[in-house]
């Protein structure tokens, strides 16, 4: 699992909690079964950027604070650790970025 995954796995299961959803609740509020939902949170699976955009409507949060970096993953990370999470999450980001864009100029 990368860090990225991490990340989102720990952060996702948060705020699930927080709005005292089940996995199953969230599922049902994201279009999406709670397999899904568990896989992502114990980080076998990475969400397509549509998916990303329907679970942070569905916790009523900013998509982006899925990736919020301050989730810990034991110890602090090394500059290389956080060199990587930054591509990983530019690169995600450009593409969720692309496919907004060409979902605008394809209509």
């Amino acid at each position: 699992m990368t860090r990225i995954q991490e990340c989102l796995a720990k952060n996702l299961k948060k705020y699930r909690k927080l709005r005292n959803l089940t996995q199953e609740q969230l599922g049902e509020r994201a279009g999406t079964s709670t397999n899904y939902i568990g896989t992502i949170e114990i980080g076998n699976r990475f969400p397509s950027p549509q998916m990303l955009e329907r679970l942070a409507v569905a916790l009523e949060i900013d998509s982006l604070l899925l990736f919020h970096a301050d989730c810990r993953l034991g110890d602090e990370p090394s500059l290389s650790a956080i060199d990587e999470y930054k591509s990983e999450l530019k690169k995600n980001l450009l593409h969720r970025f692309n496919t907004v864009l060409d979902d605008v100029f394809s209509t």
